[in-house]
């Protein structure tokens, strides 16, 4: 009787146990800890995301880590990302946290509000050369779209500044257009010539009266 009670006890002692080491996972994985931006940087995050697009980010604006103006200088990837420390946490890996900002479309990327916010934190305000965007309340202000379904941050060049890759890309959209836009022959303009960024803002916001 007292080793069959031994043996009950004892495993009645590791179902609870492992009840509460359970509990006390889900629980720790529930805390609402406040990721923190980290002293490694860009260092830190190319350890794991080496691929070929997170060198090209390096080649562009958003990359120029030379420029204090620029938020890439400030805190690297995780100035688009967000705070990563838990995120590049050997213990923690960033399960049961809020992750990191995902851009694009799909599973598994960020919420549209918080890509957007991210993209505005900086472009809503002027940035030496580059003129504040006004996106909110303009014609592509819509569910379907976010500021990566036209713009990409990890290529060299942004579709958007070549003219033949803007086209592409509006032509997505816009299919009437690119057979049944006016080309303005009787004014002697060279359609051909033109990207639809040429008279088009796309970031306007339009008045009531428009």
């Amino acid at each position: 009787m007292r080793y069959r009670y031994s043996v009950t006890f004892g495993i009645l002692l590791v179902l609870v146990s492992t009840s509460t080491l359970a509990e006390e996972s889900l629980a720790y994985s529930g805390s609402k800890r406040t990721p923190q931006y980290t002293e490694a940087g860009a260092e830190g995050c190319l350890r794991c995301h080496s691929g070929p697009k997170m060198h090209a980010v390096a080649a562009t604006e958003h990359g120029n880590l030379q420029e204090w103006s620029l938020p890439m200088a400030v805190h690297a990837c995780e100035a688009c990302h967000g705070p990563g420390s838990i995120h590049v946490s050997r213990a923690h890996g960033g399960r049961g946290f809020p992750p990191l900002t995902r851009f694009g479309r799909g599973s598994g990327v960020s919420s549209r509000e918080i890509q957007i916010k991210a993209c505005l934190s900086c472009h809503e305000t002027e940035m030496g050369k580059a003129q504040a965007i006004e996106f909110l309340g303009s014609p592509h202000d819509k569910r379907a779209i976010n500021c990566s379904s036209c713009h990409r941050v990890h290529l060299e060049s942004d579709p958007m500044n070549d003219k033949a890759l803007q086209l592409e890309t509006c032509y997505r959209c816009h299919r009437k257009q690119k057979t049944e836009h006016p080309r303005f022959e009787d004014k002697s303009i060279d359609f051909d010539a033109l990207s639809c960024g040429t008279c088009h803002n796309v970031h306007k916001v339009l008045d009531d009266e428009e």
